[in-house]
């Protein structure tokens, strides 16, 4: 069914993505390195869980610490052992190659990494899982969903182990999705000499909103599955106020088949309620409410010079160059705002069409 509100899993559920999905197999069988870009509900999850789907991976989601300030090592090596865990009923002999790393414990619940002064090497680790997967004759994909979010790790850098894996390990290449995606390259930093991963190629599978007709056609098969007809006028009209945007187009449809009713205003004030609270995070996190009165003046200009000056009759005060350059880059890596024609506009149309109602 398209109108789910979970990633979708199977195929069959996933709307007119074969390009995509083609990309990414060929691209995690073939390459080190993937990235699948995409702004926040185009279908990234689902296109890695369908598009990866009867190969090994391990899937790490950073989702969670998206509304922390900092992460640490132990909290990644948490979630990679959680995943190996879930995993070792279904892969033969990999705890045999695990079990000999320093700070490795196996025991009747699965592996246990330390944490401690011996804490376990991520280096070793993926050694290991790349001889196991060596010795199946396959690929093992490991895959980090929104992996920005490890630009707020302390204490430790990933880059480097990273850079090690896609220049030794031969059975183990790595899938990155991230929404935020000037912060996703900020973190990988490919493109400074600096860098780990400085000079490596990487592939890329990027997402984008359906268009109008793609969109009416989602919509229109979705309440076919259910016996529902609607008129193309009123498909074009929702498609267009929600942007063309999977995730908002098919809790529409689900909400109308459940509802037996035209869901699109109560679709459109729970999807603003969920952008605004996300919207809100990032300002706290960032510690500046100019980002609350920029993005407000986004509905009226896109233009840098304007921007500032509405900022500054907002405040009363001068504001710098360099100021009102930091906050639109920001709002860009961030994913909330898009560089378009040397004008600046809001991503989502949830919040670009309420954004005056946001209040931090």
């Amino acid at each position: 069914m398209y109108f789910t509100d979970k990633p979708i899993e199977d195929e069959e559920d996933f709307y007119d993505r074969e390009q995509e999905l083609r990309l990414l197999k060929e691209y995690s069988l073939k390459y080190s390195l993937t990235l699948v870009l995409g702004f926040r509900r185009t279908g990234k999850t689902s296109l890695i869980k369908v598009g990866l789907k009867g190969l090994k991976t391990i899937y790490i989601d950073m989702r969670k610490f998206e509304d922390k300030t900092a992460i640490t090592y132990s909290n990644f090596l948490r979630e990679l052992e959680k995943e190996i865990n879930r995993k070792r009923g279904k892969w033969r002999n990999l705890m045999d190659y695990l079990k000999a790393l320093k700070g490795v414990k196996i025991g009747e619940l699965g592996i246990e990494f330390s944490l401690g002064r011996e804490r376990t090497n991520l280096g070793d680790i993926l050694d290991s899982l790349n001889e196991w997967a060596y010795s199946e004759g396959e690929r093992l994909v490991l895959i980090i969903d929104e992996v920005q979010e490890l630009i707020k790790m302390r204490g430790y850098n990933l880059l480097p182990v990273f850079a090690y894996s896609y220049d030794n390990l031969r059975n183990i290449s790595f899938v990155f999705a991230g929404s935020k995606i000037g912060m996703v390259y900020r973190y990988l930093k490919t493109d400074e000499e600096d860098s780990p991963l400085f000079g490596r190629f990487v592939a890329k599978v990027e997402l984008k909103p359906f268009n109008e007709d793609q969109g009416v056609d989602f919509l229109n098969k979705g309440f076919k599955q259910y016996g529902i007809e609607i008129s193309e006028d009123r498909l074009r009209e929702v498609t267009r106020r929600l942007g063309g945007i999977p995730g908002w187009l098919a809790l529409y449809g689900l909400e109308s088949v459940n509802s037996r009713r035209d869901a699109l205003n109560e679709v459109v004030e729970k999807a603003f309620r969920l952008v605004s609270k996300e919207f809100c995070s990032f300002v706290r996190e960032r510690g500046s409410r100019r980002y609350v009165e920029l993005i407000k003046g986004l509905k009226l200009t896109g233009r840098w010079s304007e921007l500032k000056r509405y900022l500054e009759i907002k405040e009363g005060n001068r504001i710098t160059d360099a100021e009102i350059t930091k906050l639109l880059t920001n709002l860009v890596y961030a994913g909330f705002v898009e560089k378009f024609n040397d004008e600046y506009r809001i991503v989502d149309p949830i919040l670009r069409d309420n954004v005056d109602k946001i209040v931090c």
